[in-house]
């Protein structure tokens, strides 16, 4: 049995600390765990897209972690694919490069015992960006390698919400266009699990035969009107041949923050736009 954490979500940011305690008790907590790797599957800001220092900031707490760390970008790290919810932040190049500067790679490949993870940037699906077919190539490439290991897919936001042939486009999930053809390249290997953040809710299904999981949020509780258990926590996943154990582990301490609250119930429509409250950080 191989153990991995799936951290997602944390939002931290030096001039709003709101989610930093949540943080560290998780940072606190995973280190206690005997894992091959731990991920952190995005929004690792609360603004990200414009602000080095975010990102920066962002940066230092990934290297407090210990062992192997893969980390994902999330829609505010480096803004969302179009649409997307804020029209002002869109995924471009100089917001990817802010990632490559700060954090490093947007995806990875790494192996367990008869698995092969797969990391990849959600918010290149359908963004029209040269690194968008740059990822679908080493896609192709890398679940062509993997022929003999089961597959599972890890990205920021979730595939969809309910079905795989939702036809309108939500800042939920990935669009459809290019959600079916990711589904279409997915079939080329034997895939058997995708992991996803975002909704800051807790769920586990098999859809179509393929198990989703998405993971919950270090930062707030759910709020989209999903279903799912929206408490605050990480994952920690079992790999066990065919088998995948899942716990929900939520460190004593932990607050399940409710975001309409600390935006003052419509007074702010971004954290980012709220008054600076920075976290306080042991020196």
């Amino acid at each position: 049995m191989t153990r991995v954490i799936v951290l997602s979500d944390p939002h931290l940011s030096p001039t709003h600390g709101f989610f930093w305690p949540n943080w560290q008790l998780a940072c606190d907590a995973a280190s206690r765990i005997e894992a091959a790797c731990t991920i952190v599957n995005g929004d690792l800001c609360i603004d990200g897209p414009d602000s080095d220092a975010e990102m920066e900031f962002a940066a230092r707490a990934l290297a407090a972690l210990p062992g192997t760390v893969l980390p994902l970008p999330g829609n505010h790290d480096i803004g969302d694919e179009p649409p997307g919810q804020d029209p002002n932040q869109i995924v471009d190049e100089p917001r990817l490069t802010r990632w490559d500067n700060a954090i490093g790679a947007d995806r990875w490949r790494f192996q367990l015992d008869g698995w092969t993870l797969l990391g990849v940037n959600a918010q290149l699906f359908g963004s029209g960006l040269a690194r968008e077919t740059e990822q679908n190539d080493w896609l192709d490439a890398m679940l062509t390698d993997s022929k003999g290991d089961r597959v599972a897919l890890v990205l920021h936001k979730p595939l969809f919400v309910e079905s795989p042939d939702e036809a309108l486009p939500s800042p939920a999930c990935l669009c459809p266009a290019p959600r079916g053809e990711l589904i279409q390249r997915l079939c080329k290997a034997d895939i058997r699990l995708v992991v996803s953040g975002h909704l800051h809710a807790h769920r586990d299904r098999s859809i179509d035969g393929l198990r989703h999981l998405w993971v919950p949020s270090l930062a707030f509780s759910g709020s989209h009107g999903f279903d799912g258990d929206g408490r605050c926590g990480f994952a920690v996943l079992d790999f066990d041949g065919d088998h995948v154990g899942v716990e929900i582990v939520r460190p004593e301490g932990l607050v399940s923050h409710d975001l309409a609250a600390i935006k003052q119930h419509g007074r702010y429509r971004f954290l980012r736009e709220i008054p600076p409250s920075p976290p306080r950080i042991a020196a």
